[in-house]
C-alpha cells in the first residue's frame, strides 16, 4: 500500500498552545489535593473550640493521600505528601520526619496496589485501606514509644485507627464526586 503523496510524514503536527489561564487551570487541578490537606492542616491544628480535631487530622490526611495516590497519582506526588508530612509534624510538634515517613508508606502502597485495587469493589477497597490505616497507626505508636522510650497506651491509636477507617467512606465519596468533576472539565 503506497503512502498518500499529498500528505508528506516529515511536517511536524501543529499542537494548539494552552493560554496561561489554561495552564493555572490545569495546575491547580493537580494541587487540589495537595491543598485540601495543607488547609485541612492549619484548620485542625488551630486553636479553635473544634473537639476532637487533633484525634482527627491524622485520619483526614492519612485518607486522603490514600485516595488521591490511588486514583490520580499525579495530584498526590510523593515531594508534596514529604512536605506535608514535615508540615503536620511542625505544626502538630511532633518528631520531625514521622509523620512524613508514615504518608510516604501509605502513598507507596497505595500508588503501587491501585491497579491491582481498582478493578475490585469499594468494600474491599475499603478493607484493604482499613489494614494499611491500622498499620500505619500502629506504626506510629511503636514510634512514639521508641523516641519516649517506653511503652505508651495503645488505646489512642486505636482509636486514631477507628476514625482512619471510618472517615474513609465519606471522604471518599467527596472525592469521587471532586475527581469525577475535574474529569469532566478537562474533557470539556
Amino acid at each position: 500500500m503506497m503512502p498518500d503523496p499529498s500528505m508528506s510524514s516529515w511536517e511536524p503536527e501543529i499542537q494548539p498552545r494552552q493560554t496561561l489561564w489554561q495552564r493555572l487551570d490545569s495546575g491547580l487541578r493537580h494541587l487540589l489535593p495537595s491543598l485540601f490537606i495543607a488547609l485541612a492542616i492549619i484548620v485542625f491544628s488551630a486553636p479553635i473550640p473544634l473537639p476532637g480535631s487533633a484525634e482527627l487530622l491524622p485520619a483526614i490526611v492519612i485518607a486522603t493521600v490514600f485516595f488521591w495516590s490511588f486514583w490520580r497519582p499525579s495530584g498526590m506526588p510523593s515531594l508534596a505528601v514529604f512536605v506535608l508530612g514535615l508540615f503536620m509534624d511542625l505544626v502538630g510538634f511532633a518528631p520531625l520526619g514521622v509523620s512524613a515517613f508514615i504518608l510516604l508508606l501509605v502513598h507507596g502502597v497505595a500508588f503501587y496496589a491501585r491497579f491491582g485495587l481498582m478493578r475490585l469493589h469499594f468494600l474491599l477497597v475499603w478493607a484493604v485501606f482499613s489494614l494499611l490505616a491500622t498499620a500505619a497507626c500502629m506504626l506510629q505508636w511503636g514510634l512514639a514509644c521508641l523516641f519516649r522510650l517506653h511503652m505508651l497506651d495503645m488505646a489512642p491509636a486505636l482509636f486514631e485507627s477507628f476514625l482512619c477507617i471510618g472517615v474513609y467512606p465519606p471522604l471518599s465519596a467527596l472525592f469521587s464526586w471532586v475527581f469525577r468533576m475535574l474529569d469532566d472539565e478537562e474533557d470539556a
